[in-house]
Order: C-alpha cells, then sequence, then structure tokens
C-alpha cells in the first residue's frame, strides 16, 4: 500500500469505526469483520475505555487502531495500538500515561478522546490522547517517530517539561497551543497564558516557540 502521513480533515475529526483510505486519504467505512472484532476487542477490556479513528499505519497493512483504557482510579491511562492483520486486531505497542483524570467523555459529549494529527515527519499519524480532571483536560502526544511509540515531551511553557499539557488544540500548520494558568500572584488570581508548542525533530520534542 501507499506510504502515507498527511490525514484529511475528516479523519482527524472522524469518530470510532471510522477508516481512513491510505490511498485515497478520505474516510471510509471498516470492514464488517474489523468491525466486529473492535467491538469485541472493547467487550474484553472491563474497564472505561476509548477508541481512535482507524488510521494508516504506512507498513504492509491497511489499518491500524489505538485503543486507550484506564488502568487505575485516579486514572493511569493506557494506549495499547493494534493492527489489523487481515483476521484480527492484533497488539503492537502499549504506551502508559501518568496525566491523572479519567477515560470519559469530554462536556462537548465526544466519546472519542484520542484524535489523529500529522505533526512529525513519521509515517504514521500522531495521536493525541485527552483525559479529563479536575484542573481541565490534558493532551499527550503519542508518536511513532523514530520508529517506536512514544510519548513525546513537552519542553517550554509555563510550568516543567512533561508528557502533558492543559487545554491542548490544535492547528492547522502543525502546531499545538496550550493554554494554562501562570498562578501569578497565585492560582486563584492567576491569567491563562497561551503557549505553542511544535515538533523540533532536532530534539525530537514538542518545543515551546515563543520565550517565557
Amino acid at each position: 500500500m501507499t506510504i502515507w502521513k498527511a490525514v484529511a480533515p475528516g479523519c482527524a475529526a472522524a469518530a470510532a469505526l471510522v477508516g481512513c483510505s491510505a490511498t485515497m486519504g478520505v474516510v471510509t467505512a471498516p470492514t464488517i469483520n474489523q468491525q466486529r472484532a473492535l467491538q469485541g476487542l472493547r467487550g474484553q477490556l472491563g474497564s472505561p475505555n476509548a477508541v481512535s479513528p482507524v488510521f494508516a499505519d504506512g507498513d504492509t497493512h491497511d489499518v491500524a487502531i489505538a485503543v486507550m483504557k484506564q488502568l487505575a482510579n485516579p486514572a493511569v491511562p493506557e494506549v495499547d495500538i493494534y493492527r489489523w492483520d487481515r483476521s484480527g486486531w492484533k497488539a503492537l505497542a502499549t504506551v502508559t500515561l501518568d496525566v491523572g483524570g479519567s477515560v470519559a467523555e469530554d462536556e462537548s459529549g465526544a466519546t472519542t478522546p484520542i484524535a489523529t494529527a500529522d505533526l512529525t515527519p513519521a509515517a504514521t499519524p500522531e495521536l493525541l490522547v485527552t483525559v479529563h480532571y479536575n484542573a481541565g483536560p490534558a493532551t499527550a502526544v503519542i508518536s511513532d517517530v523514530g520508529g517506536h511509540w512514544h510519548a513525546l515531551t513537552f519542553h517550554g511553557g509555563v510550568v516543567q517539561d512533561g508528557d502533558e499539557r492543559v487545554n491542548v488544540t490544535r492547528d492547522a500548520d502543525g502546531s499545538l497551543r496550550s493554554h494554562e494558568n501562570d498562578c501569578v500572584p497565585n492560582c486563584a488570581a492567576g491569567h491563562l497564558v497561551t503557549t505553542v508548542y511544535r515538533f523540533d525533530p532536532r530534539t525530537g520534542r514538542l518545543d515551546a516557540q515563543t520565550n517565557r
């Protein structure tokens, strides 16, 4: 199949059980077998979980899928990435995130807190994983840039380095914006500060584009 990275806008916003064509870059329905296997997989997890859109994996298979499940309460989300091998979903990689919160619907009613995005040169789209907790929605970015799935580090901005940022939005140019409380003079009287992050292939991080 054609190796591709660009994700059509419809793919990034697609709900669970929606696929993206590797050759056309458009949203397509999964096969009946894929859909049934996915439903069975989610039923076996036995914990709060959600799935990403089905996405092309840039390899010899048609699609891959990520499932997020809650390992503990307070939540320790785990992102399990699967690949379709023509007969079922096979485990490919696991990334554990200690970002707090819970695997649940957000205020908009969205039931898929994993979205796809094109942020790095990797052949596979990144996964924007969002969990919700009292400080607001926290987002981590999972990528296979460099040849293995892992959480990208956010560097710079209001808070210390880590694999999450609060209130993240994605721009069409491939950057991420985080809106965080600067807690000056204190968190109750603080102000929201916007920091723009972009992937830097030299550091392998999501580096702040503005100095504080």
